[in-house]
């Protein structure tokens, strides 16, 4: 995840893991929890917020689209770091937007990522979240046509 430093960052070490030294202004790539121990301590802030309005532009393209449309990579940490974000800053209201309407975009999204799951191979680029959805979901396949061949083995032996 992109943040933008709002301070000078000495270097620290976050669970043996180095970050810094950067200095304010500066935008670094962390991981989703690096990022939000630092804006909790008001050191950083996401470089692009996520927005109802970028919520809404994405749900628009989603329902133009016969298969998922692109999505960033970290675009399920976003919303949970925005949504932990505004509450935190008191804006209950405004988090239940966004949760509202990133709902509203897996509902879009949930009947393609299922077909996907047929043909995992043309899957594309998905967020990891997505993938290991499609991937749970084939292994449910598998194992369920699976069962059912042996049920049918079986009725034909008896």
């Amino acid at each position: 995840m992109r943040v933008k430093l709002l301070r000078d960052l000495p270097s620290i070490e976050l669970v043996a893991r180095k970050i810094g030294p950067s200095g304010k202004g500066e935008e670094v790539e962390l991981e989703a929890w690096e990022a939000d121990v630092l804006e909790r301590h008001g050191l950083a802030e996401p470089a692009q917020k996520l927005t109802q309005a970028e919520l809404r532009k994405l749900i628009l393209a989603e329902e133009r689209e016969t298969v998922p449309a692109p999505l960033p990579p970290d675009f399920y940490s976003r919303v949970s770091q925005r949504v932990s974000s505004l509450i935190s800053a008191g804006n209950h209201a405004e988090a239940e937007e966004i949760i509202a309407k990133s709902n509203a975009l897996v509902e879009l999204r949930l009947s393609k990522l299922i077909r996907l799951a047929l043909s995992p191979e043309e899957a594309g680029d998905l967020p990891p979240e997505e993938k290991f959805l499609i991937h749970r979901v084939v292994s449910l396949l598998n194992g369920w046509s699976k069962a059912l061949g042996e049920s049918f083995e079986r009725a034909r032996e008896e």
